[in-house]
């Protein structure tokens, strides 16, 4: 195996199209690129696969050096060309090329075949860099990328690599080869070809140049400014070879836990895509796809994709370069069974992912791996940690996406702080400050991935989508996945027990308003909280294992747009309340509140508080109302609020005060906020609830609180309820509800045999 040559001024014979197929005792033809899998081939079969083809190739190609390129192949390749074997190679994700001058015949058709293992015993699925998606639902195999044959006349360029600095510097090098000497030029182009720098140098077996452009254009979301890197080698004042780049000048960095975009504050506002689309089976959807992908994730206010556990085709980067969609790239280490193979083999990989894909502007974040544990060896993540942030610029790391110490790993080499936390509501606050300390090195956090919330999917819906049957991956369990853990495969069956079939409609929008109020509340809190640099939610799309997602099978949102961007936005509003203590048997204990839920009558005060990235925002018109359930108004009021707001930290910028109603059962308000400011503007609103003070608790029903931790509202200074004893006053916090039911009814009920 050899190194990937360029020269754009070679000849090419493309590979992709139709070979012949061969997979067990399946025979017929099978189009590269693609899945074998996807193209009606047997699933979870390792093969070997026998893929074949002739092609003919050009006659003056004779004395030339000739290349046999493939983009990847998944998972081990043996090629031959004529009878002669060529070559061998491993991996999924990156490019590899073979040497076939002396196999290939110039003038005629050639033979070629290459022969593909998938994982399997061969090559054990915990001990091979597949990443996730064989947990999702299955692990494709084949040519899933394009392949090519290409003769070089003479020079050609390798291993380019090109770091950007947002100063203006541009740092060359790459490989030469079949070049005697001469003139190499590097030209700098902007976004028109205009040249705005320029490069000239003797060049023999290794280029280095640095070269420099004077107050360049920022590559950005809203502004994604691109230059064009031109590698030329000249013989005799000729172009005789000549690669080029796309790259952009943009840094990700941070200052204690302020994060920083080109020196502004940024809000990471990603979604998590594991890369499965059923259609192909593979991580490479057409120019369509990604670009459609890409709309519908920042009409819900994203700004960027991480690209969990696998590495997509090279037309993804493009794409998100050129659209100014920020990237999370995760390697593909997920739940590793740590061999001496596995080990050699990612350190020989790693470096050929960043090789391919270290000059794309779009990415701003890398991670070694997932959720790694305590088998890891913490001296080979920090080889790895090496090998990858020598070949970025400009760029976070994060060595174990989810943090070690969550997982029993015992390193951390990362940049900021990332946790997994997929929590019940009650436990996403105490486990933030439970994750928290002063004593450590400040950082941002970044959630890697969570916020989830599984939905219901409809049978019934997926049917219509594939003309009446339901897909190989809704009703297939997958090996992986014991029943006692995810019985997708058996919805239909389990769900008929339950007779649901007519409300399935019902459930499915139940479930989502759910899915709705959880993410709301939990982006929410993490926005109202100092030191957070972004989030990743889980998940894009809906998968065999998941409907946690934004977007159904179809693609279709599961939120409505505006909504969903109230509170997943650079900037949003946001609601917050006063904290409580309560004094319990002789010492001070947390009383928790929440700003939804209030007692009839209570005085309420609510912090207005604003959350804003990017640069200062100026001072506006914050106005605010609330509304029963008739839309009559209980209260309103406007202030003016004072800028600058510098982006990077949430801040309080206004009160709400009004008194709850008198009411006499539990009733549901609306308030609503906004922030105006010249001619922009925000809004978002949230329900309240007011419950009636309870005086006589109906008979039968007692509440057992030894801890004594529901609440303390109406108790005196010294512990007691004014007027009754502290052993029978017990308190609901959340809907402000008084019990008086005695202590030895509650033991004669929890001592009875209901």
């Amino acid at each position: 195996m050899m190194q990937l040559w360029e020269n754009e001024f070679a000849k090419t014979v493309g590979l992709d199209g139709v070979w012949e197929f061969r997979l067990e005792k399946q025979t017929g033809s099978i189009r590269v690129p693609g899945t074998w899998e996807a193209q009606g081939y047997a699933r979870r079969a390792e093969g070997p696969a026998i893929y074949s083809r002739t092609v003919f190739v050009p006659a003056d190609w004779q004395g030339q050096q000739i290349q046999m390129q493939f983009d990847a192949v998944s998972y081990y390749a043996e090629v031959s060309v004529n009878g002669q074997a060529v070559g061998i190679h491993t991996g999924t994700w990156t490019a590899f090329a073979f040497d076939v001058t002396q196999a290939i015949r110039p003038g005629e058709e050639n033979e070629i075949t290459v022969v593909v293992t998938n994982i399997g015993e061969r090559f054990p699925l915990r001990e091979s860099l597949v990443g996730f998606l064989p947990d999702v639902a299955i692990m494709f195999g084949g040519i899933w990328q394009s392949a090519r044959l290409v003769a070089f006349p003479g020079p050609a360029l390798s291993e380019i690599n090109i770091k950007a600095d947002v100063s203006g510097r541009v740092s060359v090098q790459a490989g030469i080869h079949d070049f005697d000497g001469g003139e190499a030029v590097i030209r700098l182009l902007d976004f028109s070809g205009k040249e705005v720098a320029i490069w000239h140098g003797e060049a023999t077996k290794r280029l280095a140049a640095d070269i420099h452009v004077e107050q360049p254009l920022l590559w950005c979301p809203e502004l994604p400014a691109r230059y064009t890197v031109e590698i030329t080698l000249e013989v005799d004042d000729k172009p005789a070879a000549r690669a080029c780049r796309m790259i952009g000048f943009r840094k990700l960095a941070h200052e204690d836990q302020q994060l920083l975009f080109n020196n502004e504050s940024i809000c990471l506002r990603g979604v998590l895509n594991w890369g499965w689309y059923p259609e192909i089976l593979c991580p490479a959807p057409d120019e369509a796809t990604i670009r459609d992908e890409f709309r519908r994730v920042r009409d819900l206010g994203y700004n960027m994709v991480k690209l969990c556990l696998y590495v997509p085709s090279p037309l993804y980067f493009e794409i998100a370069d050129e659209e100014g969609m920020l990237l999370w790239l995760e390697l593909p280490l997920w739940l590793p069974d740590v061999t001496p193979r596995l080990m050699e083999h990612t350190l020989v990989e790693y470096p050929r992912i960043m090789a391919q894909v270290q000059h794309h502007p779009s990415i701003v974040i890398y991670s070694l791996g997932c959720e790694l544990e305590k088998n890891v060896d913490p001296g080979w993540i920090a080889e790895l940690n090496s090998l990858t942030r020598e070949r970025a610029h400009d760029v976070l790391f994060c060595d174990n996406s989810g943090s070690g110490e969550a997982y029993g790993y015992l390193g951390d080499l990362a940049d900021f702080d990332d946790y997994h936390f997929y929590a019940d509501i009650q436990y996403f606050e105490p486990l933030l400050n439970h994750f928290h300390r002063d004593w450590r090195r400040p950082r941002p956090l970044i959630f890697g991935e969570f916020c989830d919330m599984d939905d219901y999917r409809d049978p019934a819906d997926l049917r219509a989508q594939y003309g009446g049957e339901l897909p190989w991956w809704a009703t297939e369990q997958n090996p992986i996945h014991p029943l006692n853990k995810l019985a997708y495969s058996q919805q239909i069956e389990r769900m008929s027990q339950l007779n649901v079939g007519q409300i399935a409609p019902e459930l499915v929008h139940l479930s989502r308003q759910q899915s709705l109020m959880i993410r709301k509340t939990v982006l929410e809190r993490t926005r109202a909280r100092d030191g957070m640099g972004g989030y990743v939610v889980t998940s894009i799309r809906e998968t065999p294992l998941s409907t946690s997602s934004m977007f159904d099978n179809e693609g279709r949102a599961k939120y409505s747009a505006e909504e969903f961007r109230r509170f997943n936005a650079d900037t949003v509003l946001l609601i917050g309340r006063g904290r409580a203590r309560r004094w319990t048997r002789g010492g001070d204990r947390p009383a928790p509140t929440e700003p939804y839920s209030f007692a009839a009558g209570q005085p309420i005060a609510l912090a207005a508080i604003l959350a804003h990235a990017g640069k200062p925002l100026a001072g506006g018109r914050l106005s605010w109302q609330v509304t029963d359930g008739n839309g009559a108004i209980l209260a309103e009021d406007t202030q003016i609020v004072e800028g600058p707001f510098a982006g990077g930290r949430p801040r309080s910028i206004g009160s709400i005060l009004f008194t709850a109603p008198t009411v006499e059962q539990a009733v549901r308000l609306r308030l609503k906020m906004a922030l105006e400011w010249a001619d922009q503007g925000i809004a978002n609103e949230w329900p309240l609830w007011v419950f009636p003070q309870v005086t006589e608790w109906p008979q039968g029903i007692a509440l057992y609180d030894p801890a004594g931790g529901v609440g303390s509202a109406g108790r005196s200074a010294t512990g007691g309820a004014a007027g009754v004893p502290d052993h029978a006053h017990y308190h609901h916090t959340d809907h402000q509800h008084q019990f008086s039911t005695p202590r030895r009814q509650i033991d004669s009920l929890l001592n009875s045999s209901c």
